[in-house]
């Protein structure tokens, strides 16, 4: 199978997100792949400038188009670029251009990505009639996609996260200080609940004296986040980094991963912080479960669970032998089921089959 030249369709562009990583990495695989952004989120979230992309002709911003003028813009693109993969990537704006686009050219694929049951689901069975394919992350999500599909066959690839264990490793030598440091990574946003982190360790601090709690990312939550870290009862024990430009230096500050998401596919997160030889009490939501093998890399607990929650953290600290010999095993763990070059070979081979015309 040959190499479809890809239009990748994002609402706006993050820095460090899995999406431009793969597309990043299907160029290197010599992929076409052109980048069109709908919005500029800077405000919220830390941009990537795409330079790469950029130097080339190969990013398309619809942040100035108006709306109604983006179905013949995009289109003049794929035409002049000889398009014939559009990925979605979550770009809500753009689902209902997806017929028109399939009207013009019947032999242009298109393949959806979806994360989780909310998301974009419901666009997504809007417009199925016109996706050829479906990318998940997870058992879960191929479930949930085959259950409420309307075709006979809706094409569903699972292609599971995978990271670098090679950037990401164990710190050399263990956080500083006495107390453990438990932190959350990630989006500041109501799905990923940083608040219910807050909630969390406001509930179980005072049992872990010295315990420090760290939250580190940004997102639509920043202030909101910042204001509660403020004014605090947990005072001095809990901190607000502000953005992690270095995910692996802030892992590494850590001994233990908390993901109270309410919301979630199959979260880098989890892997990297395993990478890191950190073990991860993550909510059982979406693809966690898959990601979590209960006492070998972590505990499935909701935050809501604190008295749970406070017994996990309280047996670490009167055991450090066991949390040394969790903290192995979750790098071990990683080092077994999370490759990042895996991950890579199987975008590679469903962007191929997808890319191909559907079957009759």
């Amino acid at each position: 199978m040959s190499n479809p030249r890809i239009l990748a369709l994002l609402p706006f562009l993050v820095k460090g997100a899995l999406s431009l990583q793969v597309l990043r990495e299907m160029r290197r695989r010599n992929f076409d792949v052109t980048v069109a952004f709908c919005s500029d989120a800077s405000s919220v979230y830390t941009p990537d400038d795409m330079e790469d992309f950029r130097a080339d002709k190969q990013l398309l911003d619809l942040s100035a188009v108006p709306h109604h003028d983006a179905l013949d813009v995009v289109w003049r693109e794929m035409q002049r670029r000889a398009t014939g993969l559009v990925l979605q990537i979550g770009a809500p704006l753009l689902y209902h251009h997806l017929p028109y686009w399939k009207e013009r050219n019947p032999s242009l694929r298109i393949v959806d990505t979806l994360y989780n049951e909310i998301g974009h689901t419901l666009n997504h069975f809007l417009y199925e009639q016109c996706i050829d394919g479906v990318i998940v992350e997870t058992e879960h999500m191929k479930r949930f996609v085959e259950r409420n599909s309307a075709k006979a066959d809706a094409r569903v690839r699972i292609v599971r996260n995978g990271i670098d264990t090679e950037w990401l490793t164990p710190a050399a030598e263990a956080p500083s200080g006495n107390g453990l440091v438990v932190g959350y990574v990630g989006r500041m946003s109501p799905e990923k609940n940083p608040l219910g982190f807050i909630d969390l360790i406001e509930r179980i601090y005072p049992q872990l004296p010295d315990a420090r709690f760290v939250l580190a990312g940004d997102g639509a939550q920043t202030d909101e986040v910042r204001r509660r870290v403020q004014k605090s009862p947990a005072g001095g024990q809990l901190q607000y980094r502000g953005y992690a430009s270095d995910v692996r230096a802030v892992l590494q500050t850590l001994d233990v991963l908390v993901l109270p998401s309410k919301l979630d596919g199959r979260p880098n997160i989890v892997m990297e912080a395993n990478a890191c030889g950190i073990p991860v009490i993550g909510a059982p939501v979406g693809g966690v479960p898959e990601l979590i093998t209960e006492g070998v890399n972590g505990f499935l607990a909701h935050p809501a669970e604190s008295d749970r929650i406070l017994g996990i953290l309280s047996a670490w600290r009167e055991n450090p032998a066991e949390l040394t010999r969790i903290k192995q095993s979750s790098r071990q763990y990683a080092e077994r089921h999370f490759s990042r070059q895996q991950m890579m070979d199987s975008y590679d081979d469903v962007f191929r089959e997808l890319g191909e015309k559907a079957p009759h």
